[in-house]
Formats: C-alpha cells, sequence, structure tokens
C-alpha cells in the first residue's frame, strides 16, 4: 500500500508541476523519454488525451503542442509542425474532429489517411 500512495503522490505532484509550468507560460509537449514498456510505438496519441484530461489543456492545445512546438523544439519550426508550404508534409486524416474528441487519434479505425515526408504511409480510401 506504501509504494502505491507513493506513485499516486508522484503523479498528483507530476501533474500539479505541469499545470503550473503550463500556467508560467513554459512548453510542455507530449511524449518522452519514458520508455518503450510504457508508451509503445503507435500509442502517442494517449498523451495528447492525458494533456486534455490531466493537464487541462484544450485538444488544439494539445495538438499543437504535439506538432509546431514539436517542431521549435527540434530547431525546425520552419519546415515541421504545421500544414504550410515547403514544410514537410507528415499528416493525419482523421474520420472525425479531434477538437471534440480527442481520443478519436487512437482509434485506428477512425484514421483515414496518414502521410509521411509527403508519400502516403496509408492512403485513403
Amino acid at each position: 500500500m506504501g509504494r502505491e500512495r507513493g506513485l499516486d503522490r508522484e503523479l498528483e505532484r507530476g501533474i500539479d508541476n505541469m499545470k503550473n509550468l503550463k500556467r508560467r507560460g513554459v512548453r510542455v509537449l507530449p511524449g518522452g523519454d519514458y520508455g518503450f514498456a510504457w508508451n509503445p510505438n503507435g500509442t502517442n496519441a494517449r498523451d495528447l488525451e492525458h494533456f486534455v484530461n490531466l493537464l487541462g489543456f484544450t485538444p488544439m492545445e494539445a495538438i499543437v503542442a504535439a506538432t509546431r512546438l514539436g517542431g521549435e523544439l527540434m530547431m525546425k519550426a520552419d519546415e515541421l509542425g504545421q500544414i504550410k508550404p515547403g514544410f514537410i508534409a507528415d499528416l493525419v486524416l482523421v474520420d472525425g474532429d479531434p477538437l471534440a474528441d480527442v481520443s478519436i487519434l487512437r482509434d485506428k479505425s477512425k484514421l483515414r489517411a496518414i502521410m509521411r515526408g509527403g508519400a502516403f504511409h496509408k492512403a485513403p480510401a
């Protein structure tokens, strides 16, 4: 029981810290180096839900953090993270509105097309 309480307290403190950083205007981005056992490839959209459900982000703020701010963090703000002429075309076409429910991004049946570097990884039907 003590270990569980310690993990709960750590989670509570982490959530409070991230909320404080956001409130202060610090760029907080989804994703991390916490290991593939907890966040295997293909499950990254779960972090967007955590940002919305735990950290007080709107769905749009969470999506911008994962895209535009990610490009900025990698010092490639002039080529990544936005839909603009000349930018690398990494896009996901979703059947639904992730701004109404960001969890739709985890539903593989709703991902109609996926483009990576301007080429389709999953072409639309």
